[in-house]
This record gives C-alpha cells, sequence and structure tokens, in this order.
C-alpha cells in the first residue's frame, strides 16, 4: 500500500481521497474520440452522486443488478462507480463491434435473464438499437444523472457483492463470478505488496473494462491513492504505440497487457519505428489474461529497450476472474525468468525435466511468479495430493481474494461449488488450470480440459502452437491453434491444426504442412496430423480474444462429419 491507511472498500477509499485531496488528478480519460478529460478526486466523487441519485430516481435498489454496455468515459466512471456505491450491482459487457445486433441482444437477454438485472445501461449510440430487443428497460447515462443532495452513507461492505465479472469462456459458456468488496480490496491490496506499490505511482490502461485486468485497475488506482490514465481500447486499436505515448507522455510507472498486445506493438514499431518514445519511468508491465511467449517478451524488451525501457518491467503473471483478477507475479526485482524443459518428459511423464536450451527437444516455459501475498498456492495430482517440485499438476490456490462461487441459474441461488472451475479440495479452488512449481515459482503449462492426449501422452497446446509457429515462421500470434479430436478406429485422439490462412500468403500450403508434419514428428513423436487452413475471423474468440478450443474442436468435428455424409 501507500500508506498506512487501508480502506476497507474501493468506495471507501474514494471518500478519503476526496475529502483529503479533492484537487488531486484521479483520472486522465482518453476517450473514443480521442479527447482527454482530466478529473480530480472531487469530480469523480461529484459524478459519483449524479449516478446515485439516477438509479434512486429510477427505483434501483440496493442488490439490484444492471448491465453496462458503455465505451471507457466519464459516463462509465459515473455509473460504475455510483452502482457500487449504491450497493447495486454492475454487471459489465461488451459493446456490439461487428454489427450482428440481433446476436448480441439475444446473448444480452440471457445474460440479463440470468443475473435477474433490472436495467441495462447503454450509449444513445446503442440504447435505441436494443430497447425493441429486450425485456428489460434500455437507459442512457444522461438519463440516469441525477442532482445530488444528501448521498448518504455508501451501501458497500467488505462482505456486500461489488459486481458480478463474466469468466473467459474459453474453455465452456462463461458464468458470472461472484465478486465482493472485500475480494476486490485483499486483491489489490495483495497486487500493491508485490509490485512494490508507492505514492508515486502512476497507472496506465486501455484494457477493456468487461474484462477483469481492465476493470480491476479502476480499483487499484482507487485503493492506492494514485492517478491513472485511463482510454478507450479503440484508440489502441486505432495505433497500438498509443499506449506507449500515453506511458512516456505522463511518465507513467504501471501498465498491465495481455502478451498479445506486447507483440502487436512490437511487430508495428518494427515497420514503423517511433523516434519519440522515453519509456524509462516504466516500473511494471504485469503481461497476463493469455499465455506468455518468451518470443513476444524478447522482441518487446529488444525493440523499446532503446527507449530506456529497463530490463526488470516485463512481469508475466498468473489468473483469473474467480480469484478477483491476481494469483501469482513475478519478482519485480529481476528481470523475467525462463525454464528449459524436456518435451519427452512432459508427454510422457508429466515432468519438467531441465534440459539444454540448444537441444531440439527443449521447451521453454515462462515463470508467473510467486502466489500473492496473504494467499496460498499448490499444485495436486488426481487424487488431490500436493505435487513435489516439477512435477505437474492442478493448480489450487486460496486467500482472500477467493470468492464465493459463481452466480446459479435464476431459479437457485448462489453457488459456492457449482462448475469444473469452482472445485475445492480442502478450502482450496481448483482452478483447472496446469502447471508446476520451483522453489515456490509457478509456470503454468495449460488448461486440463486443453490437453492433447495421443497413446497415453499429454501434449500443451500452446507448446505445440509455439512450435508449429516458429516451424512456418509465423510473423504473427496466434497464428495456429491445436486440439485433440477423439479418433474412434485408434481409441485416442488425432491432432488437428488450424492454420491461420496468411501463414500461405505467397508459398505453398502442400510444403507448409509437409514441413510441419516433419518437424512434429521429429520433436514431439506426433504423426497422423489433419490440418484445417481458415480464415482469422472463423476462429471462434471470447469477447477478451482468446480462443475457445471447444468451440474449434466443435467446428473440426462438424467438418468431418460434414464430409463424410458427402
Amino acid at each position: 500500500m501507500t500508506g498506512g491507511h487501508r480502506p476497507e472498500t474501493v468506495i471507501d477509499a474514494l471518500l478519503d481521497s476526496a475529502r483529503r485531496t479533492p484537487d488531486r488528478l484521479a483520472f486522465r480519460v482518453i476517450e473514443r474520440s480521442g479527447e482527454e478529460f482530466a478529473l480530480g478526486c472531487a469530480d469523480v466523487h461529484r459524478l459519483v452522486g449524479q449516478a446515485v441519485a439516477g438509479l434512486e430516481k429510477h427505483g434501483i435498489e440496493e442488490a439490484d443488478r444492471v448491465v453496462i454496455v458503455l465505451p471507457t468515459s466519464r459516463d462509465f466512471l459515473s455509473v460504475y462507480l455510483g452502482c457500487l456505491y449504491a450497493g447495486v450491482v454492475p454487471i459489465v459487457v461488451a459493446e456490439p463491434m461487428d454489427g450482428r445486433i440481433a446476436h448480441y441482444a439475444a446473448n444480452l437477454r440471457g445474460l440479463a435473464e440470468h443475473a435477474r438485472a433490472r436495467r441495462v445501461v447503454a450509449s444513445p449510440e446503442w440504447e435505441s438499437a436494443l430497447a425493441p430487443l429486450l425485456p428489460i428497460p434500455v437507459v442512457t447515462p444522461d438519463a440516469l444523472r441525477g442532482s445530488p443532495l444528501d448521498m448518504g452513507p455508501p451501501r458497500a461492505t467488505p462482505t456486500s457483492l461489488a459486481h458480478l465479472q463474466a469468466t473467459s469462456g474459453s474453455t465452456g459458456t462463461p458464468k458470472l463470478a461472484v465478486i465482493r468488496h472485500g475480494n476486490i480490496a485483499a486483491n489489490v491490496r495483495a497486487i500493491a505488496e508485490a509490485i512494490r506499490g508507492n505514492p508515486d505511482d502512476l497507472l496506465v490502461s486501455w484494457l477493456p473494462l468487461f474484462h477483469d485486468m481492465g476493470l480491476i485497475g479502476i480499483s487499484y488506482a482507487l485503493h492506492s491513492h494514485i492517478p491513472m490514465v485511463l482510454a478507450d481500447p479503440v484508440n489502441f486499436l486505432r495505433n497500438p504505440l498509443s499506449w506507449l505515448q500515453w506511458i512516456s507522455r505522463y511518465r507513467g510507472t504501471l501498465s498491465p497487457a495481455p502478451s498479445s498486445a506486447f507483440h502487436i506493438c512490437a511487430r508495428v514499431a518494427k515497420r514503423r519505428p517511433p523516434d519519440d518514445l522515453d519509456l524509462s519511468s516504466w516500473r511494471v508491465a504485469l503481461c497476463g489474461a493469455e499465455p506468455v511467449h518468451e518470443n513476444t517478451m524478447r522482441d518487446f524488451q529488444t525493440t523499446f529497450g532503446h527507449f530506456g525501457l529497463p530490463e526488470t518491467t516485463l512481469r508475466p503473471v498468473y489468473g483469473l476472474a474467480e480469484a478477483t483478477l491476481a494469483v501469482t507475479i513475478s519478482d519485480v526485482g529481476r528481470p523475467y525468468s525462463v525454464d528449459r524443459v524436456d518435451t519427452e518428459a512432459i508427454a510422457a511423464r508429466g515432468r519438467a525435466e531441465p534440459r539444454s536450451a540448444a537441444d531440439p527437444h527443449t521447451t521453454s516455459m515462462v515463470c508467473v511468479g510467486r502466489v500473492l501475498p496473504g494467499h496460498r498456492l499448490r499444485v495436486i495430482d488426481a487424487a488431490g495430493a500436493p505435487l513435489p517440485d516439477r512435477e505437474i499438476g492442478e493448480i489450487e490456490v486460496s486467500g482472500p481474494s477467493v470468492i464465493d462461487g459463481c452466480l446459479a441459474a435464476p431459479d437457485g441461488a448462489e453457488a459456492g461449488a457449482s462448475g469444473d472451475r469452482l472445485e475445492r479440495t480442502d478450502g482450496c479452488l481448483r482452478t483447472g488450470d496446469l502447471g508446476y512449481q520451483v522453489d515456490g515459482e509457478l509456470y503454468v503449462t495449460g488448461r486440463r480440459k486443453d490437453i492433447v492426449i495421443i497413446a497415453g501422452r499429454n501434449y500443451i497446446p500452446d507448446q505445440l502452437e509455439m512450435f508449429v509457429e516458429a516451424v512456418t515462421e509465423s510473423p504473427r500470434t496466434p497464428a495456429v491453434v491445436a486440439v485433440g479430436v477423439p479418433d474412434p478406429a485408434l481409441r485416442t485422439e488425432q491432432l488437428h491444426l488450424l492454420l491461420d490462412e496468411r501463414l500461405a500468403d505467397g508459398r505453398d500450403r502442400r510444403d507448409i504442412t509437409g514441413r510441419v508434419s516433419d518437424a512434429l514428428a521429429e520433436a514431439f513423436g506426433i504423426g497422423g496430423v489433419t490440418f484445417h487452413w481458415v480464415s482469422r475471423a472463423a476462429l471462434p474468440r471470447t469477447t477478451s480474444g482468446k480462443i475457445q478450443r471447444h468451440l474449434c474442436r466443435k467446428m473440426i468435428e462438424e467438418r468431418s462429419t460434414a464430409s463424410t455424409s458427402d
């Protein structure tokens, strides 16, 4: 933390800042238009008061749920934080992005029914389109803005429900994680301790606010009493290097992002080198939300080290919505580390045995660090027994950031142990993720449901994908998706690879698949690979961009059925 004061909730922290430092910068909001708005602590308090009055005017009461469909903006801060203050439970979702409004509205209707939401709050751009398609009223932030005289005391308490967070859905239907105010406070407090947060920090984020990595960033800044540059993600999509320009311009010290964002920036900078960056202030770059690749980290450091990026800035991490956000963070006092291990030992024995980097049968695993302070992590076998170092098993975590459960179906109650990712052993959350530890530091190897099992050998899809991308000399990632599909005749799984069509630009597809087949047979002993050339748009993804392997598998099975019937 940034001092001795320990607010119990994010709203307590906001009220404290508004009282003690009303003119201090709280947020610099860079909206989709590119306009920037500086908000002091008192300004944020005023916006919250307007939303609290508006919620009351519309008859939305404590514990009611509302769905928020808004871009990153002052309106978003007003509505989201106003809900937290009033004890109203927000569910933040992505905006429609592809014009399929009927399909979007059908999904939104299902989510609203599941959450038993009272209202949808949407920008004017979407209000008129969504209102006729939904069974509950749709209101705009303007309609939800009142004139507060007396806000009354905040309804947020450590045990009260703060928001419902949709899980990624990368291995199945997204769930709504029940996040309490105490979970948020515990997680951001532990993150601050792990990254050695200090009062001079400044957080820069363009991450989508429907994703926990973006949303909890707001809570981190408020709870730690530090300013935040909060940009709409569309600005990043238009110009990825704008992210680094904001860090340079405003002397950002903290800025997280998924691995793909670091990859994109390095690619863009190679084609269009920047000439006006100073990244020397960037102290911590948490890299998570998707598998972290060593090549991505190395390329980013090599590309932007010339602009003052410290060697200790890049910090691979591991987390999940059911733990509020972060679970492990690598040591901020040293450069990220990589473990070189034997691919054969992983596949045949489930063990990460060290091997020389020069050996062709070596794969690289990126360290994601130690469990957060005040939390506990262990790796277990199928029977639930803790495993020794370097043995691969399921990751379990416990501590104050771990949630009670996910929201049950509308006719039930809040669940504490429903669904695969909410299994518990001795009070620990079974994450469904696989990994191993070395001297208390974690290495994540993949999802339990995604493992490809061929003739009793376990293969990690992410490692296969990185290997194939290297063989094809792909300039993009992800460009390959690996899934195992059961083969009834062989009574085992067969490896199927979905390849981005752009890999074959100007090259012969048969030559590429031939080289990949030979390389997989040589390095992994895998034969009989089936290839599928697909457009990037055809790959099923979550709203945060993660590949949905279960849907990829379904797509392959449907293709096989169609070809058989023909």
